[in-house]
């Protein structure tokens, strides 16, 4: 005859499911920090939510454009002033009926579109929060707002500092046998582009420290390739600056080495935080062979 076990009467009872839930409630229902908040929506929620951030940040697009337009006016004509103070004369022409409107507008659309980017930022963010780790939701607005500032930083440098030289250059070579004309897109398409140019270098920083902080590069491989900075430097100033004058190019590579100098001290503050970890040896193979 085969006898049951008798449990033992120390053993404790297991918890029921309230007790679980009271449990629950104290504690909180954080989650990880390693993990996403907010729960799973549906494809048509998702939809709608798309729609609604596309609305506004649209809105504000047009709300934007119409206040520069309204200032339009104003605003070329201080863009125009480098060229008079380049030379007294100088008047810009067109050529097309929509010649002049084309420049009008597109000053209004960038000037618009620069103006409805902290509105298109935080819609484009708040799309993706519910989606972000902690981690990640502690960088992404300090990242974009260095990103903007260094963007901005670069466009004035580009158009105090870079575009007068150029401009005076390119204005002033062979006057004696010819007298400028210039079309007044051609002179809003050369600014707009060196500007939006010279500010996605001074990105460089800190698309350096990205490279660094997930372990593609280090501040030892880095400062071991400054003949390559040095020229890449020169290079792209000869690729983004307007004139082909070896002095406006200076101006703009020697900035470009400076940022580089400064990927490099904040490639260093981060390599040792690495999501991807780097192996020595293998970045001193290459360091060998290069």
């Amino acid at each position: 005859m085969v006898t049951q076990p008798v449990p033992s009467p120390d053993l404790p009872e297991p918890p029921e499911a309230a007790d679980l839930d009271v449990v629950s409630a104290e504690h909180g229902d954080d989650l990880p920090p390693d993990r996403p908040e907010g729960g799973d929506l549906t494809l048509g929620e998702h939809l709608i939510e798309i729609r609604q951030r596309l609305t506004v940040a649209v809105l504000t697009l047009v709300l934007t454009t119409v206040v520069t337009l309204i200032f339009a006016s104003t605003i070329l004509d201080f863009l125009l002033e480098p060229g008079r103070e380049a030379l007294p004369e100088f008047r810009p022409i067109y050529t097309e009926l929509l010649g002049f409107i084309g420049a009008y507008i597109k000053i209004s659309l960038m000037l618009g579109l620069a103006g409805a980017m902290p509105v298109i930022v935080y819609q484009i963010y708040a799309f993706i929060h519910p989606g972000l780790t902690r981690q990640e939701q502690k960088w992404v607005m300090p990242i974009v707002g260095m990103a903007t500032i260094a963007f901005a930083c670069g466009g004035a440098f580009a158009f105090f500092i870079g575009w007068p030289p150029a401009l005076s250059f390119l204005l002033n070579f062979g006057q004696d046998i010819a007298d400028p004309q210039v079309r007044i897109n051609n002179y809003i398409d050369m600014l707009t582009r060196f500007v939006i140019w010279t500010g996605i270098v001074f990105e460089l920083p800190l698309f350096l420290m990205g490279l660094g902080a997930i372990g593609l590069v280090t501040s030892k491989r880095l400062l071991g390739m400054w003949r390559w900075a040095i020229i890449g430097a020169f290079l792209l100033a000869a690729l983004i600056t307007p004139s082909i004058d070896p002095v406006t190019q200076t101006f703009v590579a020697v900035p470009t080495l400076g940022l580089y100098v400064l990927g490099v001290v904040l490639v260093r503050l981060v390599e040792n935080r690495t999501v991807i970890p780097v192996i020595e040896s293998d970045l001193e193979e290459d360091e060998a062979s290069a």
